[in-house]
């Protein structure tokens, strides 16, 4: 089973059953997360940015908001993506949404990983 590591967020990591969402992962672990719309990929509320592993490619839905942002490729919504791997996340909620404190969260946990953040 897929392991999931919020990087921010240390005492929300939780296994996951492979193909579910983020999102329904967390709520079947018992880990809370915004999510105001109810998962149907319409907020944002439940946004992360992935620091290492991956996700199935996004939906059309999730690719057309997150490219409305005009954030970094990285952002995924945790109400669509599937996890297929373990996965560190960082969550953009914990943050504010402030797109500068998140890209520094995450390449703070990249560093950490040392990963390339590209």
């Amino acid at each position: 089973m897929p392991k999931v590591k919020v990087d921010n967020r240390p005492e929300a990591d939780f296994d996951v059953q492979q193909g579910r969402t983020l999102l329904m992962g967390a709520k079947e672990a018992d880990v809370a997360w915004r999510a105001y719309c109810g998962g149907l990929a319409l907020c944002g509320t439940c946004a992360v940015i992935v620091v290492d592993g991956a996700f199935d490619k996004p939906t059309e839905t999730e690719g057309y908001f997150i490219e409305g942002w005009g954030y970094h490729p990285g952002y995924r919504l945790a109400c669509q993506a599937r996890v297929v791997q373990d996965v560190t996340v960082v969550n953009c909620a914990d943050l504010g949404f402030e797109q500068d404190k998140v890209l520094a969260a995450w390449k703070a946990a990249c560093d950490k990983l040392a990963i390339q953040a590209d």
